[in-house]
């Protein structure tokens, strides 16, 4: 059985978005039609509860960071920014309430977020004890280039964006939900991203590059990276990736999770192999699912079981003193209860020389022996096998 239910885990998700959206919708027409907010909040007149279409933001050519367009402390509430362009700017100490970005693209020399939020939790709604709105912004089909640096982007929404060379630096990504995107070169260190649910992505380049450590939990989810190219190239990205999840996971001591990813990567990375080692990683997979699939074990050892009760009953057996050879025309004139009761005396046969205890009144005879001795040796392999990839996951 998996410890990641992709299903289950994709259905939870679109619930999630859905109302998510839904309490985006109802709080942004409340506040825009109120224009009520905390006494912290100072709406910027220039871009609060606005509209702003095939509008460019920021320096025109590409810039070096020193030299970005820098808007510091404002707040910008309720704003839909739709095929505006947005690059060499140096957003600081921000406040984005509500804003929603669509068909938007994040050019040029990009655009930083330093200590911005993306997100308001404080509810306005009486009594405002222990409730939160969860008011977050939402990227619709927009290109991103940015750092976000020390930022809250809880909560937000990336739907079908493409998001490239783009750097999460000490940021609480909690809850986000990243939906029918490509994501390539993305750098992320020392975040939050517990929660986080990231469906339906093409990721390419992920690299964790933490001085402390990026938390995730049991609820933080990654989608199968599904194939587009099917060449080397992809397969070796996409199980780099894998890697890069399924390590994160485990130095979050969440090794269910990582076992999950680890079996993905190993998987995807047999595409690349060359054909010896294809063979062996085959056999792993066949075997023990990579150590993650103790029940890989027993249906290998039962349909070992079931192939050589056959190779017996083809080149012969003795049942009680008597020679049964399916080599021999002869015997396919009896009965079908017959055959039966010979199938069961080859499956009893199997068990017992896979065990490498035998048989009682049953045993091979000719070239059946050395197909004994070769059972048994397999048998005793997968036995080993069986035994350490239960033993690995009850440690765990």
């Amino acid at each position: 059985m998996a410890y990641v239910n992709f299903k289950e885990e994709r259905q939870v998700t679109k619930e999630q978005l859905k109302k998510r959206r839904t309490n985006n919708e109802e709080l942004f027409n409340k506040l825009m039609e109120s224009k009520d907010l905390p006494k912290y909040y100072n709406p910027d007149k220039e871009y609060s509860y606005r509209g702003f279409k095939e509008k460019h933001f920021g320096v025109g050519r590409i810039q070096d960071e020193e030299d970005y367009e820098v808007i510091v402390n404002k707040d910008i509430i309720c704003s839909v920014f739709n095929n505006c362009t947005f690059g060499n700017l140096y957003f600081e100490n921000c406040n984005f309430i509500g804003c929603r970005f669509e068909n938007c693209k994040f050019e040029s020399g990009g655009v930083v977020f330093k200590n911005c939020c993306f997100y308001k939790e404080e509810s306005e709604k009486k009594p405002s004890l222990n409730r939160r709105d969860n008011f977050s912004c939402e990227f619709i089909n927009c290109e991103i280039y940015a750092k976000f640096d020390g930022c809250t982007i809880s909560y937000c929404i990336f739907s079908k964006c493409f998001i490239e060379n783009t750097y999460f630096l000490l940021s609480d990504m909690t809850s986000v939900i990243i939906v029918d995107s490509d994501m390539k070169v993305i750098r992320i260190e020392d975040c939050d991203l517990s929660g986080a649910k990231l469906m339906s992505i093409y990721v390419i380049d992920l690299d964790f590059t933490d001085k402390m450590k990026t938390k995730l939990d049991e609820k933080t989810f990654f989608d199968r990276i599904e194939y587009r190219k099917k060449d080397r190239a992809e397969y070796e990205g996409i199980y780099m990736t894998y890697e890069t999840i399924a390590d994160k996971f485990k130095e979050n001591n969440l090794n269910n999770n990582f076992g999950e990813y680890y079996y993905l990567c190993k998987k995807t990375q047999r595409k690349t192999l060359k054909i010896i080692p294809k063979i062996y990683s085959l056999f792993y997979w066949v075997t023990c699912g990579y150590g993650e699939r103790p029940t890989y074990s027993i249906i290998f050892a039962l349909s070992i079981i079931l192939i050589f009760a056959i190779l017996y009953l083809l080149f012969g057996i003795k049942i009680d003193g008597n020679i049964v050879s399916y080599l021999d025309y002869k015997v396919y004139n009896n009965s079908i209860i017959y055959h039966l009761i010979n199938l069961h005396k080859g499956v009893t046969l199997s068990c017992g020389m896979f065990s490498g205890v035998g048989a009682n009144n049953i045993e091979p005879i000719r070239f059946s022996e050395f197909i004994s001795n070769v059972e048994m040796l397999i048998g005793l392999i997968i036995i080993g096998i069986g035994v350490g990839t239960v033993t690995r996951k009850i440690v765990r």
